[in-house]
């Protein structure tokens, strides 16, 4: 009897398996030659894959080879020890293969009944991140698919603690405008999150000054929260952020929790890409302060080389999520005695995501993921002093984390340079296909920004990266 797709053999699934196996790791073993950016168009991409859809099936080897020649020459790989873009890291292998297991359990989160096992190791995961917030063990939260889901459900659990009729009337029913507060450097989900929640982007969201280290102003702060109370509005929430995108800056989170407990307002830490550090007891100490943060946004899928996606929203209230979220089910068992995590975020059906950092933290440790950490950073400042040193170049922000924030000078002043030049540079040095950086701006310039992500990333490859900046600038 010939097999189908919807009843295959046993051989059939082991020749799926070896094939996609023997890929990976052939992938694995090229990425520290591999071009990081493709040689391609966006027209060229859709052309290749713009088709009707299929009356007939095809085959898997046949799959595999347009896989092959089709989408790996045309994808970023970010996994490369040489990209120092973003907050792509290079996955681990055991986090790669978890997705495949928790993808042919596929296991529903939403309901417990549904997910026995699979609930409780993402509470176990859970409570492993809140013991590295510092938080009791009344502390509680839920797996997202990233930072913004992350942010956006923590600024909705804050809203709803802080004025709990909002869960009921909305916004809209109030007397008084909510209003929250975050940096001018905040990540670009905590407008995001001022949208969704209908608190409005412009006069919801208040943007606080930071200081020339990229630091939100504390003492601003202050007084735009009196300001603000003073014309009768309603401020519930202060962000405080651990991580800045653009330099990897850490806020003053001690001095910010001093604030939202003075005024009696939620503090919520956007720390979704510096919590990799609390992994560290030497980095740790960089984030004092944030044990005290209402909520805590963490990303998985950032410092702890998971495949995206994997965030976590925190809370140090464990039933606080509760309050925000709970809804009536008539149609789900309610078993009366376990953890429904449906009602501990926005999303009802929920993936097994639990499974690949579970299985990491368990492979890895503590001690590793910290001593990864730690090595990162150095090289970040160990990039830093020796960029700088020939006098051309200045760092902008300090480096709080594994990035760095730079800028070319060139013989000037210190702080001259063109805005315009630093994209110049950026762009020559992308050229090759070789590195990726990118240009930002922060504290008002223009600043070249290299953040090393992967745990293949030697000081070779960051040597090498300085010799392409040089390059670009002298010849620009």
């Amino acid at each position: 009897m010939t097999s189908t797709p919807f009843d295959p053999t046993d051989d059939d699934v082991r020749a799926l398996g070896r094939a996609a196996t023997e890929w990976i790791a052939q992938h694995y073993a090229a990425l520290r030659e591999l071009p990081v950016v493709p040689d391609t168009t966006p027209q060229r991409t859709f052309a290749l894959f713009s088709e009707p859809l299929p009356e007939d099936g095809s085959s898997w080897p046949e799959l595999l080879t347009r896989f092959r020649c089709d989408i790996v020459p045309n994808s970023f790989h970010l996994p490369s020890p040489r990209y120092f873009g973003l907050m792509n890291p290079t996955p681990l292998p055991v986090a790669v293969f978890a997705e495949a297991l928790a993808a042919a359990l596929n296991q529903n989160l939403g309901a417990w009944h549904h997910s026995p096992a699979a609930t409780a190791v993402e509470r176990q995961v859970i409570r492993w991140l809140c013991d590295l917030a510092g938080y009791s063990e009344t502390s509680f939260g839920s797996l997202t698919a990233g930072g913004t889901p992350a942010n956006t459900t923590g600024l909705k659990i804050a809203l709803a603690n802080t004025i709990p009729e909002t869960t009921t009337r909305g916004v809209f029913g109030l007397g008084a405008r909510p209003v929250m507060y975050a940096s001018t450097e905040a990540h670009f989900s905590i407008e995001k999150s001022a949208n969704i929640l209908g608190l409005g982007s412009r006069d919801g969201l208040r943007r606080v000054p930071v200081d020339g280290n990229s630091r939100i102003d504390v003492a601003a702060l202050r007084r735009m929260i009196a300001a603000d109370r003073a014309a009768g509005l309603r401020p519930f929430c202060v962000v405080g952020i651990a991580g800045v995108t653009s330099n990897g800056v850490i806020d003053p989170l001690g001095a910010l929790a001093d604030v939202a407990e003075a005024f009696g307002l939620w503090f919520h830490v956007d720390a979704a890409y510096a919590a990799g550090g609390l992994m560290s007891d030497a980095l740790r100490a960089r984030m004092k302060g944030i044990e005290r943060a209402d909520s805590i946004t963490m990303d998985p899928h950032k410092w702890w080389s998971m495949p995206y996606p994997c965030g976590a929203i925190l809370t140090k209230d464990g039933e606080a999520g509760l309050r925000a979220f709970t809804a009536e089910d008539v149609y789900i068992p309610d078993t009366g005695r376990s953890i429904e995590f449906r009602h501990h975020g926005m999303v009802g059906s929920r993936p097994f995501s639990a499974l690949k950092l579970w299985m990491a933290m368990k492979l890895v440790g503590r001690r590793a993921y910290g001593a990864l950490a730690e090595a990162q950073v150095a090289l970040a400042e160990r990039f830093v002093r020796e960029l700088t040193a020939d006098g051309a170049w200045e760092a902008v922000t300090p480096v709080d984390t594994a990035i760095a924030a730079v800028r070319y000078v060139g013989s000037g002043e210190r702080g001259t340079g063109t805005d315009a030049l630093q994209d110049r540079i950026v762009e020559r040095v992308m050229a090759s296909r070789r590195h990726w950086i990118s240009a930002t701006t922060t504290v008002g310039v223009r600043a070249i920004r290299v953040m090393v992500i992967s745990y293949l990333t030697r000081w070779q490859h960051l040597e090498e990266l300085i010799g392409e900046l040089r390059r670009a600038a002298n010849d620009l």
